[in-house]
């Protein structure tokens, strides 16, 4: 019996060492990947502290920016709606009191807007394709096809708001006198106007058509 015993145990032995060596194999495994695992988990907080440190130089840089890209609209009283009974929609002509306030000079352009589409994901605009406007060479045309929640996060992320109505007919019109920032009557070679192709055109291609507070 003693001998069977023998035999039986020589021939399980094998089996028995290489679940031994199996079992190590597997302990250094996990070992292993608990270090590795860590190891990822330092790298991913390290790359959210670059992040945050990356966001905080940005908008540290876009606050030092901001002041050469706006003028600023003096405080004023402005006169705003019409009493023209055929626009029922902007009745009655009533004068508003505004505080001074900041304005781009220009309209938001594709550069810019694909800046922060790129930084933040935020959706693109629906003729856009890959994140990027279609015509390269529109860089500098105003964005377009964004809506008003889009224009906000971009001001926000930018560090600036979006313009109440008022104050975007101060900025247009000054004192609000005129129909136009130029006048009473429109004109092409003020702005994009009475365009064939029905196109963009850069933001600063029109400088004769700048309102009375330069915007």
């Amino acid at each position: 019996i003693f001998i069977d015993y023998r035999r039986k145990l020589v021939r399980i032995m094998p089996s028995v060492s290489s679940v031994s060596s199996r079992r190590d194999d597997v302990s250094t495994q996990i070992s292993d990947s608990e270090t590795s695992v860590q190891s990822i988990q330092g790298q991913i907080v390290a790359a959210r502290k670059e992040i945050e440190d990356l966001e905080e130089r940005r908008v540290e840089l876009q606050e030092r920016l901001n002041p050469e890209e706006m003028v600023l609209v003096p405080a004023s009283k402005v006169r705003i709606g019409t009493s023209d009974p055929t626009r029922e929609d902007e009745n009655p002509e009533h004068q508003v009191a505004i505080s001074a306030f900041y304005i781009d000079k220009t309209e938001v352009t594709n550069l810019q807007y694909k800046e922060f589409v790129v930084v933040t994901g935020h959706r693109s605009p629906s003729h856009w394709r890959f994140n990027t406007f279609p015509d390269a060479r529109k860089a500098d045309h105003p964005i377009v096809n964004v809506s008003w929640e889009d224009a906000r996060t971009y001001s926000e992320w930018v560090g600036k708001r979006l313009l109440t109505e008022a104050e975007w007919e101060r900025a247009a019109l000054g004192d609000g006198r005129n129909k136009y920032p130029w006048g009473k009557a429109c004109n092409a070679e003020f702005a994009n106007f009475d365009n064939p192709d029905g196109q963009t055109t850069p933001v600063e291609q029109f400088s004769r058509g700048v309102s009375p507070v330069g915007v």
